[in-house]
């Protein structure tokens, strides 16, 4: 085999296996406040580095009953742009136990020289809505708590 056709075979493999990390995979998430109330959305799930850097890059819209889920394997304090995000979102951060530990409100950036959002408490999850969300469903600091399925 000569070098060409080896190294095109690696490329090849290394874009599906990019691809395949990019899988999307939704998940119903319920808001569960302690006045009782709840609030369901579907969420992509974010479970890998390469799906957690591109986030909700490039994208124009957001459904109101959207979200994605940012899924990591340990509890610390995270910290999100927005670089090539175009709409504005909510970020809200969740710790182990489900509870609600921050909510951030992130504005779009198109540029290199983005602003970073660092969340005040540390948290194992990260749910990114449309700006607004949080308010609209009175999702609230260590009020709220969240259940997949």
């Amino acid at each position: 085999m000569n070098e060409y056709l080896v190294i095109a075979i690696i490329i090849i493999i290394l874009v599906l296996l990019i691809v395949s990390q990019l899988k999307t995979d939704k998940r119903k998430l319920t808001f569960i406040n302690k006045d009782g109330s709840e609030t369901s959305i579907s969420v992509e799930l974010s479970d890998n580095t390469v799906k957690q850097m591109r986030g909700l890059m490039f994208r124009n819209s957001l459904p109101q009953d959207e979200g994605m889920l940012f899924v990591f394997p340990d509890e610390r304090t995270r910290s999100f742009w927005m670089m090539n995000t175009t709409i504005p979102l909510d970020a809200i951060h969740i710790d182990s136990t489900g509870k609600v530990v921050d909510i951030i409100e992130m504005q779009p950036c198109k540029s290199l020289n983005c602003p970073s959002y660092p969340a005040r408490k540390p948290a194992k999850y990260v749910i990114e809505v449309n700006q607004g969300f949080s308010k609209l469903h009175n999702i609230t600091l260590n009020n709220t708590f969240i259940k997949i399925s």
